[in-house]
């Protein structure tokens, strides 16, 4: 199928949110680069120390932000941007991120489109999956 036709299909889709299952997911250099790059604006984000409300500037990425509510919303935002380009792709790319947090999140997507049913469980600190074999 052509790119464009592919473009043109996901144009089509009713709800892109929902998990689309693949039978296998696939590793592509492109994928690759683009959550590495995902990875890199989340930790950027991430690691900015923001205690009180004051101007952040990350100039690499264009990046402004006052509020830590908005700092928090803006690294969920890159790891929705993450796990949504893995649904739509059925691309693999956890085992190139280094960034423990964001990787859960491209391992909890990817075993989702894998049809894997897992809880997830957080106490705000750390996150841990448990899969399941039954839904509650």
């Amino acid at each position: 199928m052509s790119d464009l036709r592919k473009r043109r299909s996901m144009k089509d889709k009713s709800n892109l949110s929902e998990t689309i299952f693949h039978s296998s997911l696939i590793k592509r250099q492109y994928a690759e680069d683009y959550a590495l790059t995902l990875q890199e604006i989340y930790s950027d984000v991430a690691s900015v120390p923001h205690f009180n409300d004051e101007e952040v500037l990350l100039e690499s990425w264009g990046i402004e932000f006052f509020y830590k509510d908005t700092k928090e919303q803006i690294e969920w935002t890159v790891v929705v941007a993450l796990m949504a380009f893995i649904n739509q792709t059925g691309c693999e790319v956890s085992y190139v991120l280094t960034n423990q947090k964001f990787k859960e999140f491209a391992i909890w997507q990817e075993n989702l489109c894998l049809g894997k049913k897992q809880l997830i469980v957080s106490n705000g600190i750390e996150t841990n999956t448990i899969e399941v074999e039954d839904e509650f």
